[in-house]
């Protein structure tokens, strides 16, 4: 074969292999498209191994605060089935009802005048003596306990609604004229009528009982110990929100991570069937 022979030779081999890497050139692309698919649903099925593995964290979690609570409700129940703590908790019950209906009764539509007489007479826009004031002051910060701590006849808070009406008379507490006329009317039921007398009495009884179950050493630390896992089932309760919160965050992190693997295989499923002709099945961890 003579030299130029040759050369024609070679350059109908050199066009035979250009035509066929032509044609080849789709198919080597699309092996790679698959492998990057491939690639991908690797790093998804990773992501959602590690948001699995932090679910089933947050629900051991929450089962062991859910655990934790009946424990905390048994122990409850085993200080509250002691004699003494029976009885102490019934007169506990009983200050707890008395103080409601002082606040109900006594101080029901005098709570802001009070406050707004505190304020004037700060701001030196009206006159009140100063034992008075600060009496009011420890009305308002602790009506409860400052009441009981009166003597018969809570001269003290009479002392305080007197000086009320006195401002309200004047025009310096700036109410309306039908709140003025309630202020001044439960003020008067408090200080000619002595309405609030057998609230004191009882109160003040009642207190005393108390303080006697408090200084046995028994119940004393019962009581500290009821308070103290109560504020335990308090801080419980606190944890078991946080941690359904957690939970439901996580589990949507999930959800969202299994859609997206399902979605992806459906694609490399179908784009496999292109690719080859034959059915392609793609086992996952969670099927």
């Amino acid at each position: 074969m003579t030299f130029g022979g040759n050369i024609d030779k070679l350059r109908r081999l050199g066009d035979e292999l250009h035509t066929y890497l032509q044609g080849r050139g789709s198919t080597l692309r699309s092996l790679e498209e698959l492998d990057e698919k491939m690639k991908s649903l690797d790093k998804l099925q990773t992501i959602k191994d590690t948001v699995t593995g932090q679910r089933e964290e947050v629900e051991r979690r929450l089962n062991e605060a859910q655990q934790n609570e009946k424990s905390l409700r048994t122990e409850i129940e085993q200080i509250k089935h002691n004699q003494k703590m029976k009885e102490y908790m019934q007169v506990d019950a009983e200050l707890r009802s008395l103080r409601a209906e002082l606040l109900r009764v006594g101080f029901s539509r005098l709570g802001r005048p009070l406050r707004k007489l505190v304020s004037i007479s700060e701001r030196g826009d009206y006159p009140v003596p100063i034992d008075v004031r600060e009496n009011l002051k420890e009305y308002i910060r602790k009506p409860f306990t400052t009441f009981l701590n009166e003597e018969d006849g809570y001269p003290q808070l009479k002392k305080i609604l007197s000086t009320l009406s006195t401002a309200v008379e004047s025009g310096k507490m700036a109410l309306k004229q039908r709140e003025a006329k309630k202020v001044n009317d439960r003020s008067q039921q408090i200080i000619s009528e002595n309405s609030l007398s057998t609230i004191h009495l009882k109160a003040k009884e009642m207190k005393r009982t108390y303080d006697q179950y408090l200084a046995d050493q028994e119940t004393a630390s019962q009581v500290l110990r009821l308070k103290e896992v109560r504020q335990k089932g308090r801080a419980n309760h606190a944890q078991q929100e946080e941690l359904k919160n957690e939970l439901q965050r996580v589990s949507e992190s999930e959800r969202k991570a299994a859609e997206q693997i399902s979605n992806l295989v459906q694609e490399i499923e179908s784009f496999s069937i292109k690719l080859s002709g034959t059915q392609l099945k793609i086992q996952t961890p969670s099927d």
